[in-house]
């Protein structure tokens, strides 16, 4: 059953380019997919997290709930 899915103009118009003879844009997503693993994905979001970990400047616990209670007016 088809469905819809929301792009910009600039991804539907790159899209196209890999379109060949009758090929849909489902035909090309899944060749597309087929090429990439979704373990290549994964890792890929994974050192993404690990990068933003290493970069990620916690607070106190005392500062935390500080702020909490700032933010709710108590």
């Amino acid at each position: 059953m088809p469905t819809t899915i929301t792009i910009n103009e600039r991804t539907k118009e790159r899209l196209s380019d890999y379109k060949f003879g009758d090929w849909t844009f489902d035909d090309v997503l899944n060749m597309l997919m087929n090429k990439v693993s979704i373990e290549d994905v994964s890792a890929e979001h994974i050192k993404e997290h690990y990068r933003r970990l290493a970069d990620f400047k916690g607070i106190s616990k005392e500062e935390f709930k500080s702020r909490i209670k700032a933010s709710s007016g108590s």
